[in-house]
């Protein structure tokens, strides 16, 4: 696979819908799989999502962070998809974690976690 190219596959759960991605983190990269991933559970009617990006390379800096909030994810606040889980490595420091505390004082309910497990068990509370 050509390490550009954006790979992005779907699996409806009973109570989410789960994404794996892989391709390179850019702020292109990220609002298309964000804009593909709320489309297809407004479709599938699930306010859950579990997105894991662990194989999408590259690092997602402060402003690219600040972009991706305040002009991707504020047009999505309020319109179905209510509680988003993020699968990624961590990396210290990694400033994809920063994500986690923009969003949510955004009023995003918004996670990031290093393990499915805990990611699961998080969207099923």
């Amino acid at each position: 696979m050509d390490q550009r190219e954006l790979m992005i596959t779907m699996e409806e759960k009973p109570n989410y819908l789960y994404v794996y991605t892989s391709g390179i983190r850019t702020r292109d990269t990220v609002k298309e799989i964000t804009m593909k991933v709320f489309t297809a559970a407004l479709e599938k009617h699930l306010s859950k999502v579990l997105i894991d990006i662990r194989d999408l390379n590259g690092l997602f800096g402060f402003l690219d962070i600040y972009f991706f909030v305040t002009e991707v994810l504020k047009d999505l606040h309020g319109k179905g998809v209510d509680q988003v889980a993020v699968i990624d490595i961590r990396r210290s420091p990694r400033p994809s974690w920063f994500l986690e505390p923009v969003a949510q004082h955004r009023g995003f309910n918004f996670r990031v976690f290093a393990e499915d497990e805990s990611a699961r068990k998080w969207l099923s509370g």
